[in-house]
């Protein structure tokens, strides 16, 4: 970590920060902080933002949870980021994508236009991650890639929900890696353990 992390458990000053550790301690249990909250807790007003957000982003949006969990999982293989990649890939695993669509999530070439069945995805998945590849990679997507996503999705709120978790989850790498939270920033993206 470039930063020195909080303590487990820091102390707040400021009331409202010292009930917000208090909430989150209670939700962590026994396991502790660990590194990502001994990071966020630097900025406890951030904190908060943070884990709002991205508990949207995770268990809030109206999307099945293989479109969630490739957004989320792509974005870490892109980015490099492997504290992403190692969380969300065996969540990928649980919303029903086999091994072998994993392994293809995390070694397809970026943009590629796959077809049905290729790597153990299908022609859905494909096209939502030249979408994922597209936000992450490109920022200025093409029509034909957005139309090929949107056909998927089941109405505007969808195409918002998944747009925002991908730019989301390209924050948050980004921030995990510049940071090196967990020590990570230079770890392989390697074969998923599922």
């Amino acid at each position: 970590m470039r930063l020195k992390y909080t303590e487990d458990p820091p102390t707040f000053s400021d009331p409202a920060d010292q009930a917000f550790l208090q909430k989150l301690q209670a939700q962590v249990g026994k396991r502790g902080l660990g590194p990502l909250f001994r990071t966020l807790l630097i900025s406890p007003t951030f904190a908060r933002g943070f884990l709002a957000f991205f508990t949207a982003l995770r268990s809030q949006s109206t999307l099945p949870a293989d479109v969630v969990e490739l957004a989320m999982s792509r974005v870490g293989v892109l980015t490099g980021a492997a504290v992403e990649w190692n969380a969300h890939a065996p969540m990928l695993k649980k919303a029903g994508v086999t091994d072998e669509g994993i392994e293809t999530v995390r070694t397809a070439a970026p943009g590629h236009k796959g077809s049905d069945g290729e790597g153990g995805l299908s022609a859905r998945l494909w096209d939502l991650m030249r979408y994922v590849d597209a936000v992450t990679k490109d920022v200025n997507v093409s029509d034909e890639v957005f139309e090929a996503m949107r056909k998927h999705l089941k109405d505007d709120r969808q195409v918002f929900e998944f747009t925002m978790i991908i730019s989301g989850y390209n924050a948050s790498s980004r921030f995990f890696v510049a940071l090196d939270v967990a020590e990570m920033k230079d770890a392989k993206i390697s074969k998923a353990k599922l």
